[in-house]
């Protein structure tokens, strides 16, 4: 009979492992490093944990620490066990990110792992891929399919950022970079910012590799997860495709891991472990020897200092494949008469492009009809009771929504401030550009693409499969439009404010912006001549020009020097620490405790601690938000000492929540 003692790492938010015991007879099936099993914690039964140590009890050991020791469940199958690269990974994260390992795990594995499912024949909407496997690479895409494969036969790590324009045949690199990995018996790894927003990708990736590629993300079932999961541990599944949560499937031997649209915010995650992908992307290559494809037409700018550092290799894609960048034309607003948001030489453009039968995209990032609604007599904004916000106008379904919170109320009558019964509808949304356009067109077909038409199962690939079809001859959406798709009939894209979000209290508003904008713009004229028309009331404004100009290298240089100066990535870092309570004063307490404490043990010259203060919304589901700002490098020690003070703080102010983002993406 085998005693052993088993110390797991647990997804409980309390620091170090926890000891259980394992009785067995059985050799073969003796827990190890890097096992998942289940256990029971408190009254919980069934927690999945990682097993990090093992040794042989030395005696009857009933207790540990004063508190009974308790037996292991079971061992989840081999399928499951994170081998030495992931394990390695997964201490990583947690040392970086100030998390306890525990914390960590269930990145590494299915939600209900060991679920049994059949593999299922999903709809799959249906792209026209003009894509042939033999096509002539550029020299530009030959040098980079050559240096990835110097990396992959030599078997050591490296890291690519491929900065091309948009329709410049990064995605062709990608595919002729995994079918050497493939080649010499590696595995690969295909990250995409949002699975139901790129299927065209998918749809390449699989006419490619065929049986050898699965497909990994939040929308399968528990099932089919654990099925992908378990094939690809097994080496059955070579390529795995998805969002950030892919990075974490167990593909055997890796060699390449690629990240699409590197730039995209979406890479990193909101909640805890609140970890970013692309970055965990080039510390997962490095524990692999695998090479790290980052590819973007508008790199993140820390990314974009790395290379300039020397950190990862550039390659350049400048040229489109079979087209030409779209011409840009700036509208100021400034003095025209607008129709619902168009000025008339979008009107005109909308009109001549219908007319000569190509498609049109128009992108506006707000959606519902009206932004809010506004008494015409006092003024007063009809806000949510949860949120410092105002409530959007939908028209389907009708009503006021809280774009935050889910609140929705119905149009109130009357003000009720002063009782006035007349309102005015104040910014318009993706509704209101709809509607304004069928009533303009009578005759041209529509689709609108953004959270309203996309709340069911597939509902992104459909509108996109039919408008790639030609079902369609205006699609109106948010900046769902505008990640990386690949519509060969659009000749004109209209942008309804190019402004929008410039001014947003965040120090990455102008990239965003710049971004967006680009990015958008890349969708026309992607196999014949395209037009795009940004309405602005800054047209001279350098994000504006920029952008106009599908110039990144000087928006980067512009940006880079504010940056610098203002202190902020690439050149450094930032922790931003939140907290959130039901009471307004109490939050507020508990965030200058804080506070006092980090600059009491951490200020100094390379270091600044900024704050507390009111975050942009101060109030969020009944919840009031303050912020600190940690400006500076900080070591693994100082960052396991900053998650003791929150430990620390929220169990002296009850209802407290307090959390800590290692490089946010945004201030919000």
């Amino acid at each position: 009979m085998n005693r052993l003692l088993i110390d797991i790492a647990l997804p409980v938010p309390l620091p170090g492992t926890f000891t259980y015991l394992w009785i067995g007879d059985d050799e073969a099936v003796t827990p190890v490093s890097g096992d998942l099993v289940k256990a029971p914690f408190g009254r919980r039964r069934g927690l999945v944990g990682l097993v990090t140590d093992t040794r042989v009890d030395p005696g009857e050991t009933t207790e540990i620490d004063g508190y009974p020791l308790r037996q292991i469940e079971s061992i989840l199958p081999e399928v499951y066990r994170l081998d030495t690269d992931r394990m390695r990974l997964a201490a990583w994260i947690a040392g970086y990110y100030a998390l306890p390992l525990g914390e960590v795990v269930p990145l590494f594995h299915p939600p209900k792992p060991g679920t049994r499912g059949r593999k299922t024949r999903a709809e799959t909407p249906v792209f026209p891929l003009d894509d042939a496997v033999d096509v002539q690479l550029t020299d530009e895409q030959q040098v980079v399919v050559d240096g990835a494969g110097q990396q992959l036969t030599a078997g050591t790590f490296g890291s690519i950022l491929l900065h091309g324009v948009t329709g410049s045949g990064k995605t062709e690199v990608f595919l002729r970079v995994i079918r050497q990995a493939l080649d010499l018996g590696r595995g690969a790894i295909y990250l995409l910012p949002e699975i139901a927003l790129t299927p065209q990708t998918l749809a390449r990736i699989t006419a490619r590799f065929g049986d050898q590629v699965a497909a990994i993300h939040s929308g399968l079932s528990a099932g089919e997860r654990c099925r992908v999961h378990e094939a690809a541990a097994r080496g059955e599944i070579k390529v795995v495709v998805g969002p950030r949560s892919a990075l974490f499937a167990p593909v055997q031997n890796l060699g390449v891991v690629v990240v699409d649209e590197e730039h995209e915010s979406s890479y990193k995650q909101d909640e805890k472990p609140r970890y970013h992908a692309r970055d965990l992307a080039l510390v997962r290559g490095r524990e692999a020897r695998a090479v790290v494809l980052l590819g973007s037409a508008t790199p993140d700018l820390t990314s974009w200092s790395r290379a300039g550092e020397g950190r990862h290799v550039m390659g350049h894609l400048p040229h489109r494949m079979g087209g030409t960048m779209p011409r840009v034309e700036l509208v100021d607003l400034r003095g025209e008469d607008l129709m619902e948001g168009f000025s008339q030489p979008l009107m005109d453009a909308v009109e001549k492009t219908l007319a000569d039968g190509r498609q049109t995209i128009l992108y506006h990032n707000r959606r519902g009809f009206a932004r809010q609604l506004q008494c015409c007599d006092c003024g007063h904004v009809i806000t949510c009771p949860h949120c410092d916000i105002g409530l959007t106008w939908h028209l389907n379904p009708r009503g006021l929504l809280c774009h935050y919170c889910g609140f929705q109320r119905t149009v109130p009558s009357t003000c009720p401030e002063c009782s006035s019964a007349a309102f005015l509808p104040a910014g318009g949304g993706t509704e209101k550009t709809e509607l304004m356009l069928q009533a303009s067109f009578p005759e041209a077909r529509l689709l609108r693409l953004d959270h309203d038409t996309t709340r069911r199962r597939g509902s992104h690939a459909r509108i996109l499969s039919a408008f790639a079809a030609g079902e369609a001859d205006i699609l109106v959406g948010t900046q769902m439009v505008a990640k990386g798709h690949h519509f060969p009939g659009v000749g004109l894209v209209g942008v309804l404010a190019a402004d929008d979000g410039l001014s947003l209290p965040d120090y990455r508003a102008s990239e965003r912006a710049f971004q967006l904008l680009t990015q958008v713009a890349g969708r026309s004229g992607r196999t014949d001549e395209g037009r795009v028309l940004l309405q602005t009331w800054q047209p001279e404004h350098p994000v504006i020009l920029a952008a106009a100009d599908h110039d990144y290298a000087t928006f980067a240089h512009l940006e880079c020097a504010q940056r610098r100066v203002a202190g902020y990535p690439p050149f450094r870092r930032l922790i931003r620490l939140g907290l959130t309570g039901p009471r307004q004063g109490e939050t507020a307490t508990a965030a200058s405790e804080l506070a006092t404490a980090l600059k009491r043990q951490l200020a100094g010259p390379e270091r600044d601690i900024l704050g507390p203060a009111p975050a942009v919304f101060a109030r969020l589901q009944d919840r009031y938000r303050q912020q600190i700002l940690l400006k500076g490098d900080c070591s693994r020690a100082e960052k396991a000492w900053i998650a003791s003070c929150c430990r620390a703080l929220k169990d002296a102010h009850k209802g407290l929540e307090v959390s800590i983002d290692v490089d946010p993406v945004g201030l919000f």
